[in-house]
């Protein structure tokens, strides 16, 4: 039984296991000020998808990690600009354009499982969960394979800084963004000159005197890749050892492949990707008696909505057929995941294709390594055993 006495999202127990830290914030002290750290704290649903549908109060544009870095990307703005800028996006990535890369998904999987089904074994992580996001969004833009690893690199370098405490060193994510930017901004030129059929040309067309700027494609080319990557990967890790520690609820799902879309859900709810991410006050704001004052960083957890008793029945329980799931593992609000659609067509591929191919799954040996992050929750290695179908 762990005791709490505090929450501080960057001790180590808490980013290995923060679920009893988010039980004893919601009983306790559901609006919280770690004064030490000077960060505020909502842990209930109903103020998280408050605060997320309240933009005007729990501002994006000092940044959505604890520090005051705003990392240039859309999340980072609030209207007019997000505004603006979610438009012209949206007329690029949209839903059918998503559905329709089913076929070359499931291809990238099978190619990815081949390798898995001849040696018995496998990691989840390095093998499958890291390599099909990569491959996803560096195809929808046009990115060569060559360069596969150094779009992992940068990806991990910003998920870095956003959720880095005072004492990270900048340097890492400065040198992964100069890189970053002079790659995409020759791919830009180069499908202004040339356009393809894939996403970065629709993002390079000209849309009458309300195009994208360069510096606009680049910073959304930028948050495609973090969250593309990040929330795909922890969701297929997170997902299948929640599946592995769970195995009646594993049994259900083989026995009724028809649950496959709310065991995605149950996934995300359960253990989210995103465990959360941090808002702006723009001004003081009561909470049930409580006042944040004005300018003070609030981190927003998602993770521990997703268990709040009042919202969800038997939240400490995962089930595959859970209905409804009203979670908030992408956000709410005009910050709502615009890859939502995409990471969820991954998962459900992912399950299906291995639910087809893989009997009797179990955990290998090894270490199961957290990442170090406060709001990105997921495995550096998930090893697997299994025996083929």
């Amino acid at each position: 039984m762990v005791t709490v006495t505090e929450y501080d999202p960057f001790a180590a127990e808490v980013k290995e296991d923060p679920y009893p830290y988010y039980e004893w914030l919601r009983r306790e002290a559901p609006v919280y000020h770690n004064e030490r750290l000077d960060i505020w704290a909502l842990s209930r649903h109903r103020d998280v998808n408050a605060a997320l549908r309240n933009h005007e109060v729990f501002s994006s544009a000092q940044g959505v990690g604890p520090e005051r870095v705003n990392v240039p990307m859309m999340i980072t703005k609030d209207p007019p600009d997000h505004t603006r800028l979610r438009a012209l996006v949206n007329r690029a990535f949209t839903p059918r354009m998503v559905a329709q890369m089913e076929p070359r998904i499931r291809e990238i999987l099978r190619h990815l499982l081949d390798a898995a089904v001849e040696h018995g074994s496998f990691d989840l992580v390095q093998q499958v969960a890291e390599p099909l996001p990569v491959i996803v969004i560096a195809e929808m833009l046009g990115v060569e394979a060559s360069q596969r690893k150094a779009f992992k690199r940068w990806s991990d370098a910003t998920i870095g800084i956003l959720g880095a405490d005072a004492s990270f060193d900048l340097s890492e994510y400065m040198a992964a963004w100069q890189e970053f930017k002079t790659y995409f901004s020759e791919k830009i030129e180069e499908r202004r000159a040339d356009p393809k059929d894939d996403l970065m040309s629709r993002l390079v067309a000209p849309d009458g005197d309300d195009a994208l700027t360069r510096s606009e494609i680049l910073n959304f080319n930028l948050l495609l890749l973090v969250a593309g990557n990040e929330t795909t990967t922890n969701l297929i890790t997170n997902g299948a050892l929640a599946l592995l520690e769970n195995m009646d609820e594993a049994t259900k799902l083989r026995e009724d492949p028809g649950l496959v879309n709310s065991a995605v859900e149950e996934c995300l709810r359960y253990d989210s990707p995103i465990q959360g991410s941090f808002r702006t006050t723009t001004r003081d704001f009561e909470i049930d008696g409580v006042t944040i004052p004005a300018d003070s960083k609030v981190m927003l957890i998602y993770g521990s909505a997703n268990r709040d008793p009042e919202q969800f029945d038997e939240p400490e329980r995962f089930k595959v057929d859970r209905e409804p799931n009203g979670h908030i593992a992408f956000a709410a609000g005009i910050h709502y995941c615009l890859g939502a659609a995409l990471a969820r067509l991954e998962a459900r591929l992912l399950l299906e294709e291995v639910l087809a191919r893989m009997k009797n799954i179990r955990l290998g040996e090894g270490p199961r390594v957290r990442m170090d992050n406060p709001l990105v929750r997921g495995l550096k290695t998930l090893p697997l055993l299994f025996d083929p179908s």
